[in-house]
């Protein structure tokens, strides 16, 4: 790790080796069937930001902890769709159609939010346990022997980053995913803890102790009785309740990372207020049902809250945007181009003009001439106030 990005981190998050807050816990649902669609808890009034830095940008990792000599293992499958899930996401950055395009809302002094992620890859982590350091509650959580408090989770964290020299720049995210049967809690007191029943949790995320790593913690979700675990499972997987929870956290982690950006005087952020909205399906039946798709991957996830609506959305409101191309005479193989824009959900702040021949410009109008005669496709791109974006192509052809 360069000493830049560890100060970059350290300084987003300052107050050196001070305990950190642990934020945005992902509390544990019951199993309530394939359409978990209920109101917010209490008539909520938008998220107040408080003044705390957003994340412009960020790239994600996975640590899968296997610990050896446990006989703890994932299922088949289950790492391999985490992965692709977060690789889907990544590349479908932008794009207003899925849940992520509404972080872009959320802004801070050096703009917005925006949904702008890369996927930074995984590590499969064998490092044996330590001594249990906390207790999981016999009688609402699954029954794990296994429990580990969050320092111990950091430990392993900083640990895998440091052994296998993985980056902490300021934009890097870290989930650490855990098996079947190894549990959690904020700490050795605490009755909150992973798959607790109402005190318990699902997810949460935050920065270790010094400041420098970005981290979700996502224990085992396909419980039955906990964290929707019944809801729909369109890739027929155990990790497929996960994926919600770490949308929830990535999410959190996005618009809130140090708990002093957009959070509420409840420590509600802008997952938890949506917990309970899956909303309806838009693909699949039955147990496989799906609502939502990324970059052509089918998936089952909650909501997220939308200050622009006042309400649990599944994704941005879609916008469209069109051209229109004249010649300006006398030479034919000058055009002007003019955009508009349809429907947008936020004010568009940049237009971008690829001509098909190698040169581009930018602006509502534009003009280009063409050096030969031929077929050209254009290709307008368009960037609003949240970071999506929007297109619109033609094929023009410059003849004599």
């Amino acid at each position: 790790m360069g000493a830049a990005c560890a100060c970059a981190l350290a300084a987003l998050f300052s107050g050196g080796a001070q305990a950190k807050p642990i934020a945005g816990l992902s509390r544990d649902l019951p199993s309530a069937g394939p359409h978990v669609a209920r109101a917010v808890e209490a008539d909520e009034a938008n998220l107040p930001y408080g003044g705390g830095p957003v994340l412009h940008s960020n790239r994600t990792h996975v640590i899968f902890w296997q610990p050896a000599g446990s006989g703890l293992t994932f299922d088949p499958g289950y790492e391999a769709l985490i992965e692709t899930f977060l690789s889907n996401v990544a590349a479908a950055s932008h794009e207003s159609t899925n849940v992520y395009g509404l972080t872009g809302q959320y802004t801070d002094a050096h703009g917005a939010a925006a949904y702008d992620s890369r996927y930074g890859g995984a590590v499969l982590a064998t490092d044996p346990l330590p001594p249990n350091g906390c207790t999981e509650p016999p009688a609402t959580g699954p029954g794990w022997t296994v429990c580990l408090t969050d320092l111990q989770l950091q430990a392993e964290i900083e640990h895998v980053v440091r052994t296998d020299h993985l980056p902490t720049g300021p934009t890097d995210v870290y989930f650490l995913v855990t098996p079947n049967g190894l549990g959690s809690c904020t700490d050795a007191t605490s009755s909150t803890c992973a798959l607790g029943g109402s005190a318990g949790y699902c997810g949460y995320h935050s920065v270790t102790n010094d400041g420098l790593v970005l981290y979700a913690v996502i224990p085992y979700n396909a419980v039955p009785g906990h964290c929707s675990s019944d809801n729909p499972r369109p890739n027929g997987s155990t990790a497929d309740p996960a994926l919600s929870s770490i949308s929830h956290e990535h999410s959190e982690m996005i618009t809130d990372p140090s708990g002093d950006a957009w959070i509420d005087a409840a420590g509600e952020e802008d997952g938890d207020l949506c917990r309970f909205s899956f909303g309806a399906p838009i693909g699949g039946s039955g147990s496989t049902a799906w609502n939502e798709m990324i970059h052509g991957g089918h998936y089952f996830l909650q909501e997220e809250w939308s200050n622009a609506s006042s309400a649990c959305e599944p994704r941005a409101k879609s916008y469209s945007v069109s051209f229109e191309a004249a010649p300006i005479p006398p030479r034919i193989s000058s055009l002007s181009f003019t955009a508009h824009v349809h429907d947008a959900n936020a004010p568009v702040l940049s237009y971008r003009w690829f001509f098909g021949d190698g040169d581009s410009g930018v602006g509502r109008t534009t003009s280009h001439r063409y050096g030969r005669l031929g077929r050209y496709r254009v290709v307008l791109r368009t960037t609003d106030s949240w970071g999506n974006w929007a297109f619109d192509a033609r094929v023009i052809r410059i003849v004599r």
